[in-house]
Formats: C-alpha cells, sequence, structure tokens
C-alpha cells in the first residue's frame, strides 16, 4: 500500500515542478531555489524507494475473454523468471482486459527476450499484450 502512495506522490511532484518550471521559464522569472530543492529532496527520496523495490515491467492484455487467459500468461510470466506483484483484471461482456504488474529483478531472460515470450503466449489466445519497463509508463503519465 505504502508503495501505491509513493508512486502517486511522486507524479503530483513531478507534475507540480514541471508546470512551475513551465511557468517561471515563460515568465522569465528565476526558479525559488529553496522551493525547488525541497521539491528534489523528495523526488531523490522517491528514486531511492524505486531503485530498491527493483525494476518492474508493466503489462496490458485486452482481448475476447478465453477459459486459462490468466493461467498462460501468469505461467509465462514465471517461466520466464518474472514475480508478479500486483494484478487486476476486469470482464467487460466477452472482452478481457488485464494489467499486471511483474518484478522483472529475477528474470532469467533479456527484458527484449520476456517482452517477445509474453506477447507470443498473448497472441496465441488470440489477444493483444503491451509490455513496457514501468519507467516508461510513469512517464508517459507525464506527457
Amino acid at each position: 500500500m505504502t508503495r501505491n502512495v509513493d508512486d502517486d506522490r511522486l507524479r503530483r511532484l513531478v507534475a507540480e515542478v514541471t508546470r512551475e518550471v513551465a511557468a517561471e521559464a515563460t515568465s522569465g522569472k528565476a526558479p525559488r531555489a529553496a522551493e525547488t530543492l525541497a521539491r528534489a529532496e523528495l523526488c531523490a527520496s522517491c528514486a531511492e524507494a524505486a531503485r530498491r523495490r527493483g525494476p518492474r515491467a508493466v503489462v496490458t492484455t485486452t482481448g475476447k475473454n478465453k477459459r486459462g487467459i490468466v493461467a498462460k500468461i501468469a505461467q509465462a510470466i514465471a517461466e520466464a523468471g518474472g514475480d508478479i506483484v500486483d494484478i487486476t483484471q476486469t470482464l467487460v461482456s466477452d472482452y478481457f482486459t488485464m494489467i499486471i504488474v511483474v518484478d522483472t529483478a529475477g528474470l532469467e531472460v533479456p527484458f527484449a527476450d520476456f517482452k517477445v515470450r509474453l506477447t507470443r503466449a498473448v497472441e496465441a489466445l488470440g489477444a493483444e499484450c503491451l509490455v513496457m519497463h514501468e519507467e516508461i509508463v510513469n512517464a508517459l503519465q507525464r506527457v
């Protein structure tokens, strides 16, 4: 639970700093050094927590629901050495959507191979899959 709060706090902090820097850049004012430093220290603290937590990937899957889809994806993750740390899924009529957060620190294959393995496993089920480093997903949320 703390991890989610830290991630949310980090996203809000980055968004706030970005807005202020952009506003100050367009107004020609110099940044407020003390406030910028305080925010940077908070951001560094969150970044350190993320480093201790280890590398993670976000796997999103969408498609028609099929029996065993979750088990087959979980098996592909486990066979590559990944560890599921969070998972959510939704069924709307016959359509399936799932988001999985995977600890990739113990991967037995390079990340690119992990991504290919999961994509192939999901495609064999007639669904689509997107695998990204968590940092990429977080960066996309800030854009």
